[in-house]
């Protein structure tokens, strides 16, 4: 792979670029004292390596065929991931999630594969790549099509994990959750967390 991958560098990234203090409506509906705007990161050439080969180091562990992951937030991780694994020599392919067909042209749920050519996720094994995982929901919606698609998941890898739940409930799915990063790691502290609804 060229270049190795930089916990600490990323964790800086994400701590000054990504990390706010204010207050935030999330979409879930709750009002929140902190936001992680990971766009801010991951879009920067070196949050962009960073992320990808972050990732990677931890898929290395992993039996992969496939990363996938609900557009929009898992796109530009997902196309990280598999630029990363193919300099690396250890080439992963990776699709995407749609949060609803297109109206238009093949009007598939799951895109990257090709599917005129006979290429299908039936019987691979995927594991579930987001940005940020709050309650685990954008990771299970993702998770719903690929088992629909037919590919097996036992995995499912976050660059931060708010730590509110979405391990747990990843879990009573059969899917474990692996982080980068936890809210705590980037400094997120008890009255950060505090309600504000």
């Amino acid at each position: 792979m060229t270049g190795s991958y930089d916990r600490e560098a990323l964790r800086a990234l994400l701590a000054a670029r990504t990390f706010k203090r204010g207050e935030f409506l999330l979409v879930s509906g709750k009002r929140s004292r902190i936001y992680f705007n990971m766009k801010a990161t991951m879009m920067t050439p070196e949050g962009a390596a960073q992320c990808a080969r972050g990732l990677l180091s931890v898929l290395d562990g992993l039996q992969a065929d496939y990363v996938a992951g609900l557009e929009m937030g898992a796109v530009p991780l997902l196309g990280g991931i598999a630029a990363a694994s193919w300099d690396a020599g250890r080439p992963i392919g990776a699709v995407f999630v749609r949060k609803a067909a297109k109206a238009h042209g093949t009007s598939l749920m799951v895109e990257g594969l090709d599917d005129t050519g006979g290429e299908t996720l039936a019987g691979k094994r995927v594991v579930l790549i987001d940005d940020v995982a709050t309650s685990g929901g954008s990771i299970l919606k993702a998770a719903d099509q690929i088992a629909e698609a037919g590919g097996v998941m036992t995995d499912a890898i976050v660059i931060l994990d708010r730590e509110q739940g979405a391990s747990e409930m990843l879990a009573e799915r059969g899917i474990t959750l692996h982080t980068l990063f936890t809210a705590t790691d980037l400094g997120v502290t008890d009255e950060d967390r505090r309600p504000l609804d």
